[in-house]
């Protein structure tokens, strides 16, 4: 099993260093990849990565800023893994982490999993208030911390594991932010998945706020669960409503006051000196507790009264999520047109294809694409299935060459073949497109088009074609292979006449310079200069 850690970063390339750091120290031995996703930040960490290039198998991906779980998504579909370890670009990962979730995997799977988060003693005295607030078990905070167990553990994004398998049939995170963490959990739920919680898994979370930036993630938590609810109501609970009830039973106790009834008010000033004394002991620091007191009372009315507000605006006014709470959503992007890019064998199909990337559109290379999703362990394991042990070598790894040989001229076997690998292609590239929504347009490239159908779902078609002489060379040339061969499988494929009848553009790719100028001029008819 190949670990993939994801970690979306927008302008903290300090964090990211300490993040990195602390993965060199990993007592794990089997290889793992990182994939940083630069959110289109002004400060980016790309001088951090580079230093640690030659101790880290590094993936690193930028893009426009879209949020943190779009950039998990574009980072999950650009990973090699089979399972994705999730992470914020605060945390610092134990020495034991990825050893003790391997352990877990194997002996207790599940295709989503969450650990809690601890603080470190190099933490600040409010860092730790607050993790103190966000963790105890005398707070709403407690399950987080690990204290409590549940059949249906709801996994957080700063300590999350999941599949590759599940991500690809939930297509990963939703718009809603916070929030979207249970989301996801509910959506696997509901596709028959479970999730767990690897009480130790944990990571040691910074949590970057002060003050007001806790009031204001707490209460856009509150904010979000009434919404959450009204999307799942069979999974709404009683014990969500608890930090309002606080709330309101607090503002109770003040007016009882004017009646001279201060038993409630003791009650809860009990409450807090409780709190005080059990973080005091446990940070071994009076200061925090009375900082963890600050915390927790922020913690419960930010959290109890955006709950309030949403409620109202949500379950009683039936007011919609998206126009009730806009600082929630990230803005839904307008359809993405998809253009298909087809050519027969040493057309050049590559070469318009890199032609458009510096338009800034973004490519699907099937073929490239492809080969990836073939080196899943679940597709090797339906194709030695299907066409015999002799085609993987002991590492599991395909035999290209061998199955290449197997199917050419047999069109059964070819069709079996594609029966196992395009449905899984085609996910792969739906969810390449999700992660591309942003983007006006985006090009799927494919030899095969037509052949395979997948030119129903295009908007736009474009050819690519050169004389016959041409595509011969280049392909002898490139492929270091003979003209009878490379004559072979163009007469496998369909003609240029019959592409070009179903295409809306053909450019003939014989002059660079005027392939380019072709090039310019659709990016122009399209409307995306």
């Amino acid at each position: 099993m190949l670990f993939s850690i994801i970690v979306p970063v927008y302008n903290r390339p300090d964090e990211i260093e300490e993040l990195l750091e602390s993965l060199c120290d990993t007592t794990f031995k089997d290889a793992f990849e990182v994939v940083i996703i630069e959110d289109g930040s002004t400060l980016n960490c790309k001088s951090v990565i580079t230093k640690f290039e030659s101790r880290l198998q590094i993936n690193y991906i930028t893009k426009r800023n879209s949020g943190p779980g779009d950039s998990r998504n574009f980072g999950m579909i650009n990973a090699k893994g089979d399972y994705y370890l999730i992470f914020d670009s605060d945390c610092i990962i134990p020495a034991d982490y990825l050893t003790n979730v391997s352990y877990q995997l194997q002996s207790n799977y599940a295709d989503c999993f969450g650990g809690p988060d601890k603080a470190l003693p190099s933490f600040s005295k409010i860092q730790k208030a607050i993790n103190f607030a966000m963790t105890s078990f005398l707070t709403t905070g407690g399950i987080r911390g690990g204290t409590e167990k549940l059949n249906k553990f709801q996994p957080r994004s700063f300590n999350m594991g999941l599949s590759k398998k599940a991500f690809l049939e939930s297509k990963g995170f939703g718009l809603i932010h916070p929030g979207e963490d249970p989301d996801l959990s509910i959506r696997l739920w509901k596709l028959g998945y479970e999730t767990k919680l690897f009480s130790n898994c944990y990571v040691y979370h910074k949590r970057r706020i002060d003050w007001d930036k806790f009031s204001l993630q707490v209460s856009k938590f509150g904010k979000a669960r009434p919404i959450l609810n009204n999307w799942y109501p069979e999974y709404s609970k009683f014990t969500f409503w608890l930090p309002s009830l606080f709330l309101i039973g607090f503002i109770v106790s003040i007016v009882l006051l004017i009646f001279l009834i201060d038993l409630p008010l003791k009650m809860y000033v009990g409450y807090f000196v409780l709190v005080f004394i059990a973080s005091s002991i446990y940070n071994k620091s009076v200061l925090i507790g009375l900082y963890s007191i600050k915390a927790v009372y922020k913690q419960f009315f930010g959290y109890g009264l955006g709950y309030l507000k949403s409620f109202v605006q949500i379950s009683i006014l039936q007011k919609s999520p998206e126009l009730a709470f806009p600082e929630l959503f990230f803005k839904k992007a307008i359809k993405t047109k998809i253009i298909g890019l087809t050519g027969g064998i040493g057309s050049g199909k590559t070469t318009v294809a890199n032609l458009f990337t510096d338009f800034g559109i973004p490519v699907y290379i099937s073929d490239i694409e492809a080969k990836k999703v073939m080196e899943t362990p679940a597709i090797i394991d339906k194709i030695v299935t299907a066409f015999g042990k002799d085609v993987a070598d002991q590492q599991n790894h395909l035999k290209r060459d061998l199955l290449a040989k197997i199917v050419f001229n047999q069109p059964e076997k070819l069709k079996e073949l594609n029966a196992i690998v395009h449905p899984e292609v085609k996910k792969h590239f739906d969810l390449w497109v999700e992660n591309h929504n942003q983007a006006p347009f985006v090009i799927k490239e494919t030899a095969i088009l037509f052949e395979s159908g997948s030119y129903k779902m295009c908007d736009k078609i474009i050819t690519v074609t050169a004389p016959l002489e041409s595509r011969i060379n280049r392909v002898v040339k490139r492929d270091k292979t003979t003209r009878e061969k490379v004559q072979e499988r163009i007469n496998s494929q369909i003609t240029d006449e019959e592409r070009i009848s179903k295409s809306n553009y053909v450019i003939s790719n014989t002059n660079f310079d005027e392939t380019r100028h072709k090039v310019q001029t659709i990016v122009t008819d399209l409307g995306i200069l």
